[in-house]
């Protein structure tokens, strides 16, 4: 027994270890909000009420966070992947 764990500390490159491959992030990039109908772009005017531009200003920071979010997914599951591909080649 005392030999075996003697052979796997002086060759650990018999062991190759399990590489678990990523999963990639759920759903998908977040939809943009589409603009409310008061808003004129081509005369740069709107009709709005206030509570419309806000409902709309707080949309748009919702998907900024979003998107931000969505970024660092993938990001994470780049650096996962990286991983990922770096632990196989080490089993070759």
């Amino acid at each position: 027994m005392k030999t075996f764990f003697l052979f796997l500390l002086l060759i650990p490159n018999l062991v190759m270890p399990f590489c678990s491959a990523p999963s990639a992030p759920f759903g998908g990039a977040p939809s943009k909000p589409s603009k409310p109908y008061c808003i004129n772009e081509f005369s740069n005017t709107h009709t709005c009420s206030d509570y419309e531009i806000d409902s709309y200003n707080n949309s748009l920071r919702n998907y900024k966070n979003d998107v931000e979010r969505f970024v660092d997914n993938l990001q994470d599951y780049l650096r996962d992947a990286q991983d990922y591909v770096n632990c196989e080649i080490r089993n070759i």
